[in-house]
């Protein structure tokens, strides 16, 4: 994700001849703008021109800083850190904030720790760290599986002048939960109400949705109960984590009810609802009911959305129904608007890949690359395999084209380059010499002679 970065096109590249000197452009008015498009090139240049200027300012400092972190320049981005420090340039609590994620990302939860202790030294508000920053660096240590560490600076905030909310906590309970110990968040949950911050009806969900997932529904009731008591109104996503846990415990009716009954009870049905609902009917087979639900959907006047549309897809595909499953995804496109995903494609490609049918999923191949969506590897494979299989070589060229353009041309399996092998046998006069010709000219072979 962050390695594109690098290659932003930026326009700077000139041809090496030219008959006639080609005019500058007029500099932009701010010149800032021009180091940071110089940043989006060369992150490392535009560092080496920052720390030789003058008169640098945060604008300047910020689009390189940026740059250099999403580019992983991680070496690069602490001698800019310590320069902004050591000119006294002022910064925002933001910069601080952005740059944790990034570290997060990038899965250095210690860089960031020792970022946000640096904090004080930088030139910024009085007021810094701030609660927001303090609450990304705890997500990030809870991301990259640091819980201790997460529980332990939660337990210091009042030391950064800071008190924690309820992110805070919901934040230290995810890693607790994360690790299967409910009664850890539990701890967490009940030690944040005893300081007197609120729990949010998020803080409820994630313990709701825990005790649903591993069974115990009579726990998920009553901490749904114990929410309304404390005045927090449960919302379409409490309703849909206990209708899932009653779907994982095969009480199908009851979910069904209870989505039913959710409106009496003040809280709005939403599409998530009835995905919960499909989602079960699709693992159980049950496609009538899945179409009904679709149905009942559009009789209370809401919209499918894309989540809905890909449940159908995807069972579809996996019962062998892709005449059904292509059917949903002209309809999602056609009546309703959508754009499918890059998942929602695979699925259908994927889906027609495991009936055999590669030209109709060749198809669907070439939509998805038409929408910018790129297939997984297996996806390639399999139509390589299957098209190479019944001797439709131009297409199995097209594919293999597609591939090298993606530089995934390497990956294929080996049951993908026999059968490649043995339709190009068949199908040139050349047999193997032919096979190697097109491959070279694809890229997927070296052109050495000798």
């Amino acid at each position: 994700m962050h390695t594109s970065c690098r290659k932003i096109r930026t326009g700077l590249r000139r041809s090496p001849s030219s008959k006639h000197p080609r005019r500058h452009p007029p500099l932009p008015k701010h010149p800032n703008e021009t180091l940071k498009s110089f940043a989006a090139g060369d992150p490392s240049a535009a560092l080496r021109h920052l720390l030789s200027s003058s008169n640098p300012d945060y604008p300047s400092c910020s689009s390189v800083l940026y740059r250099l972190a999403r580019s992983r320049l991680f070496t690069e981005l602490d001698t800019l850190l310590l320069f902004i420090r050591s000119h006294r340039i002022p910064c925002p609590n933001s910069l601080f904030s952005a740059l944790i994620r990034h570290f997060s990302l990038a899965s250095f939860p210690h860089r960031a720790l020792r970022l946000f202790f640096s904090i004080p030294s930088f030139n910024c508000s009085q007021k810094s760290p701030s609660l927001h920053t303090f609450n990304h660096l705890l997500d990030a240590l809870v991301n990259n599986g640091c819980h201790d560490e997460s529980r332990r600076l939660l337990d210091r905030c009042s030391e950064f002048g800071l008190r924690a909310n309820h992110v805070s906590y919901n934040i230290v309970m995810k890693g607790r939960l994360r690790r299967d110990e409910y009664d850890g968040a539990r701890q967490v949950f009940d030690e944040m109400r005893q300081r007197g911050v609120r729990p949010s009806v998020v803080s409820y969900n994630m313990l709701i949705g825990f005790a649903g997932q591993n069974g115990d529904l009579s726990k998920a009731m009553s901490l749904k109960e114990e929410m309304v008591k404390q005045g927090i109104d449960p919302n379409c996503v409490t309703y849909a984590l206990l209708m899932k846990g009653l779907c994982s415990s095969n009480n199908y009716v009851a979910a069904r009810k209870l989505m039913f009954d959710m409106e009496y009870h003040g809280c709005k049905t939403k599409a998530a609802n009835f995905g919960v609902l499909m989602s079960d009917c699709g693992r159980r087979g049950d496609f009538d009911e899945m179409k009904e639900l679709l149905a009942e959907m559009r009789r209370r006047k809401m919209k499918p959305d894309e989540v809905i549309y890909s449940i159908l897809v995807n069972y579809l595909c996996a019962n062998g129904r892709t005449d059904e499953a292509y059917k949903v995804l002209v309809e999602m496109e056609v009546r309703e608007g959508l754009r499918p995903s890059a998942a929602v494609y695979r699925m259908m490609v994927d889906g027609f890949c495991k009936v055999q049918d590669f030209e109709r999923g060749l198809g669907v191949l070439n939509a998805m690359l038409v929408g910018g969506h790129c297939p997984r590897l297996e996806t390639f494979g399999a139509l390589v395999l299957g098209l190479a299989g019944g001797g439709r070589m131009e297409e199995v060229w097209f594919v293999l084209e597609e591939m090298e353009r993606r530089k995934m041309g390497s990956g294929l399996g080996l049951g993908a380059w026999r059968s490649l092998v043995e339709g190009a046998c068949g199908e040139f006069h050349g047999g193997g010499d032919e096979l190697l010709r097109r491959l070279t000219l694809k890229g997927f072979a070296g052109g050495d002679e000798g």
